[in-house]
Formats: structure tokens, C-alpha cells, sequence
């Protein structure tokens, strides 16, 4: 059975660290799901961390880009900083040209 074009399974926190992997494509269509799913993993008890597992998605776009940013202020006013993990190829590729990837492991905070 082929896997949907994009999905999120969230892993139960542990030592205050939530995880959510993602599959499949990261654009448009996926983030509103993405930025409601780390407000989620954000709000939950203890949480001062919430890691994106990027391993298996397959195309990042520039809306896909935006949602991680958007979800990483978001998450920086509640006081939980959103990391990243697993990017390859493609993925890691745009987080860097982007500057996202550097900007993220800064922890970033609202001004």
C-alpha cells in the first residue's frame, strides 16, 4: 500500500523531548497539519523540545519551508524550541540554502 503524500506520527515525549516524524512531501497541503501538530507536541507537559524527524521526507518546498519557520516562532513563544533531525539530500539541501538549517540550531526567539 502506497504511503499518502504526506503524514505525521507523533512519538510519545520522553525526558522533554517530543518527536514528530514526518513522511512524504512537505508543501502547501502539509502545513497546516505540521504547524497545528508541533503547537500540539509544544503544549504537552514538561515538553521543552520538539524534534521534526525529517528522515523520510521525500520534497521540501518553499511553503514547506515557511510552516517549519512559522512553527519554530510559534513554539519559541511558548518557550519550547523546535529542532530538526534526519535531513538528507534534497530536504537538507533546501534547509541550508535557506538558511533555516543554521538559523534553527541558533534556537530562535521572537524579537
Amino acid at each position: 500500500m502506497p504511503m499518502p503524500p504526506f503524514a505525521i506520527v507523533a512519538h510519545p515525549a520522553d525526558a522533554g523531548v517530543a518527536c514528530l516524524a514526518l513522511h512524504g512531501e512537505v508543501d502547501a497541503e502539509a502545513a497546516e497539519a505540521l504547524e497545528a501538530a508541533v503547537a500540539r507536541a509544544g503544549r504537552q507537559a514538561g515538553v521543552s523540545d520538539v524534534v521534526l524527524d525529517l528522515t523520510a521526507v521525500t520534497f521540501l518546498d518553499a511553503a514547506g519551508v515557511a510552516a517549519v519557520v512559522r512553527s519554530a516562532l510559534a513554539a519559541a513563544d511558548g518557550g519550547v524550541r523546535l529542532r530538526t533531525q534526519g535531513a538528507c539530500g534534497i530536504v537538507r539541501r533546501v534547509l541550508e540554502v535557506t538558511g533555516v538549517h543554521a538559523w534553527l540550531r541558533a534556537a530562535p526567539q521572537r524579537r
